[in-house]
């Protein structure tokens, strides 16, 4: 946005998200849309199979084949954006870790006071 003609540059961008409270506030709403745009781009990138095939001319004959650097770009687009939510906003977008046992091997923590002889 801040290379667009007429727009202020990021220093004035910066300065205000410290300065101006309902700046900050609206900063931070519009980031949050543009995650949830981010995510729904994933699945529009990977439901978009209409340039995965091209047609090329051999001998004189027109023959469709598999456009495999398209396929790759689509795969890098899609694990970019993943990446960036992931680290963007973890607690949404990130690997959930889950820690448990299982019936027969129980979880158990032990705490053990230092402070008692």
């Amino acid at each position: 946005m801040c290379s667009l003609p007429g727009m202020p540059c990021s220093a004035s961008i910066y300065k205000w998200l410290s300065e101006q409270p309902y700046f900050s506030e609206r900063y931070a709403r519009a980031r949050e849309v543009q995650l949830e745009v981010m995510a729904a781009e994933l699945v529009d990138i990977a439901d978009d199979s209409s340039q995965d095939r091209r047609t090329i001319v051999v001998n004189g004959h027109e023959i469709e084949i598999v456009d495999q650097d398209h396929i790759n770009r689509a795969r890098l687009r899609v694990d970019t954006r993943k990446w960036l939510l992931s680290k963007l906003a973890p607690k949404k977008y990130g690997d959930r870790l889950e820690l448990a046992g299982d019936q027969e091997a129980p979880l158990t923590i032990t705490v053990k006071r230092t402070d008692i002889p």
